[in-house]
């Protein structure tokens, strides 16, 4: 079958992901995928603009693919009306990376603040409806998501659409991500450049608000005041307006850093997560958590909170304990670093793109001739 993919906002892990799958069902499946994409830049007008963007490319092509393939921030229901004639039948797949419901948005945002935050939840709710088949990136994405329709729509003045809920329910499956597993070290290797006197601990996120680098501040700081010596290591994509956590990390632990700044090459970034031990990420959102998988495979120990995707596949060993200090914690995983690091890698594994791929296959098989 011909697959049409359209990414809307490419860059990082939606990129990564477009990218990914394009080549790998290209290379080994009966799919052949074009992709088509627009700069990952201005999120709010491309989710009004992308629709109309892409209906415009699509009056040039001629040849009608089995499927199209796009993401959260496409405007489905507006797209579907601009597509020529010919094109409205053709069924449509929508992928959440993430949801403008349960996004928390940043309280600064002029749109929190007046309201039009809730323009972008309905949208997405829109899309899922106008939509043939909704794909969700975790259980967890896709039950929050469900649930905050019911909740956004039974506040509505009336006509409060009782049905939507059911209709995305019925018409929706998890598709996780999968994780390049490249890491050019076996895990003896490994453990044998990790669990130093001095762990090296390991920030691989999106320096914004959602991912919570100001979390990840408070850690650093009580791991200091509990005479943790640690080593850092800082990557992440970053951005015009970086947040005050990243200032604030570099000026208070600037002589424990031994890198900070964004990577494009994967070699490098793969070396560097080889170079680290510990994992800290207590988000305000995580939907998937691919950083953390890829942290995960190259025998990284992570640390998490619950309430997030985690909660779907992460071992409990790996989660944050109330009961006990932060510190505590970390030295219980470095008394038994080999254990817990084969852990990680075994869990980061079920999510490996040749365990990942054939879900795909199986789903867009449906659309075939």
């Amino acid at each position: 079958m011909n697959l049409l993919l359209l990414d809307p906002f490419h860059t990082g892990s939606h990129a990564y992901w477009s990218n990914a799958l394009t080549t790998r069902l290209n290379q080994r499946s009966r799919v052949k995928v074009e992709l088509i994409t627009l700069q990952g830049r201005h999120w709010k007008w491309r989710m009004h603009g992308s629709a109309a963007a892409f209906a415009s490319i699509i009056e040039e092509t001629n040849t009608l693919p089995n499927a199209i393939l796009t993401t959260d921030m496409m405007d489905v229901a507006a797209f579907r009306g601009l597509l020529p004639a010919r094109w409205r039948a053709v069924p449509i797949i929508q992928y959440f990376h993430e949801n403008q419901l349960t996004f928390p948005w940043n309280k600064t945002d002029p749109d929190f603040r007046n309201g039009q935050n809730r323009t972008y939840g309905f949208m997405n709710i829109q899309s899922a409806l106008a939509a043939d088949t909704v794909w969700f990136n975790s259980a967890h994405h896709r039950k929050q998501f469900l649930d905050a329709v019911h909740h956004f729509l039974s506040e509505q003045p009336d006509h409060k659409l009782s049905t939507a809920r059911d209709r995305i329910n019925t018409k929706s499956t998890v598709m996780p991500i999968g994780i390049d597993y490249n890491t050019p070290l076996e895990p003896s290797e490994l453990a044998s450049i990790k669990n130093e006197k001095k762990p090296v601990l390991l920030w691989n996120h999106r320096w914004e608000h959602d991912k919570a680098p100001d979390h990840f501040f408070g850690s650093l700081v009580e791991l200091s005041q509990q005479n943790i010596d640690f080593k850092l290591v800082l990557l992440g994509q970053q951005f015009d307006r970086m947040p005050q956590a990243w200032k604030d990390i570099h000026d208070t632990f600037e002589d424990q850093i031994l890198h900070m700044g964004y990577t494009d090459s994967r070699h490098d970034y793969f070396n560097w997560l080889n170079s680290c031990d510990f994992l800290i990420h207590d988000p305000r959102q995580e939907y998937f958590g691919i950083s953390v998988l890829e942290a995960m495979q190259s025998g990284v120990v992570p640390l998490v909170s619950k309430g997030h995707a985690y909660d779907d596949w992460m071992p409990a060993a790996f989660f944050r304990d109330s009961s006990c200090s932060i510190s505590e914690q970390l030295v219980h995983f470095q008394a038994h670093f080999k254990h817990y690091q084969g852990l990680a890698r075994q869990a980061a594994q079920t999510f490996k793109w040749d365990n990942v791929l054939p879900l795909y296959e199986e789903q867009l098989s449906t659309y075939g001739d």
